[in-house]
Order: structure tokens, then sequence, then C-alpha cells
């Protein structure tokens, strides 16, 4: 089975850094990490500097400091799954790419500790896998995206 667990080089448009309009909820965001991030609150001038960060690094960072808007744990991976549904719906090209990696596992793999959303490889995690939940998403949408492109 072909792996790819590195959103980064030939697979940057899977990452949610990765440059290119996601409209999402009558906004159009930069990234989906923007409107991820955003989508954390329900505070206007949260929200707007969130929207308005100058990188995706930056709207993480504001993010992780926002009023969370109620039950975001429970909602927070349908939110994921909507934000990267527009992202690859509205970029025809990146709905193609998502769709070559048909067959692949794919693993956002890091080294910053994140065991949700991907899977550390970090001596202190390597040995233990992370939930991976963005590649999980990433290929549920796959799926669903796939039907009738063949």
């Amino acid at each position: 089975m072909r792996v790819i667990d590195s959103f980064r080089g030939e697979h940057y448009f899977l990452s949610n850094f990765y440059p290119t309009p996601v409209p999402f909820r009558g906004v159009v965001f930069p990234t989906s990490e923007h409107a991820f991030m955003a989508s954390k609150t329900s505070e206007p001038d949260e929200f707007n500097a969130i929207l308005n960060a100058p990188t995706p690094g930056d709207a993480k960072k504001l993010g992780r400091k926002v009023s969370l808007v109620p039950d975001w744990d429970a909602i927070r991976y349908g939110v994921m799954y909507d934000v990267l549904l527009s992202k690859f719906t509205h970029n025809l090209s990146l709905r193609g790419d998502l769709l070559a990696t048909r067959g692949a596992l794919l693993v956002e793999g890091n080294t910053w500790h994140d065991q949700t959303w991907g899977s550390c490889a970090c001596p202190q995690h390597a040995e233990v896998p992370g939930d991976n939940a963005l590649g999980v998403i990433l290929m549920a949408l796959r799926l669903r995206l796939g039907i009738g492109w063949r």
C-alpha cells in the first residue's frame, strides 16, 4: 500500500496551510486553516482577526486563544470535514490532485506532537500512532468526491 505521510512538497495541497481560497459560511478564507480556526469562535473581533491573519500559522496561533463556540470539542471534526469539502469542491485542480492519491493511505505526519489531527514521528511518539483525523477526513472526502469522476 502506498503511504503519503508528509503534506509537504508535491503533497502540500493536502495541508491546511496550502494557499487557496476556501469559501466557507459565506466568507472566502485564504486557507482552510483560516476557515477552521475562525469557526472556533462566534466573537466578531476574534473571527475577523483570524480571517485577516497574514499567514495560516498566525491564524492557528490566534485560534488557540479564542472564546470557543459551545460544544467545540464535539463538533470540530464535522467542521473540519465541511471546511475541506469546500476546499476541494471549489478548487477543481486540487480535487483532481486529491483524487490522484487514490489508494494511498494519507497520514498527516508531523514532529510537533499533534496526535489528534496527525501522527507525530518524534522519539516520544514514534511508537504510538496518532489518530490522524486530518488524513482520515481527507480519505473520506476522496471517496465522496471520486464518485462519478472516473
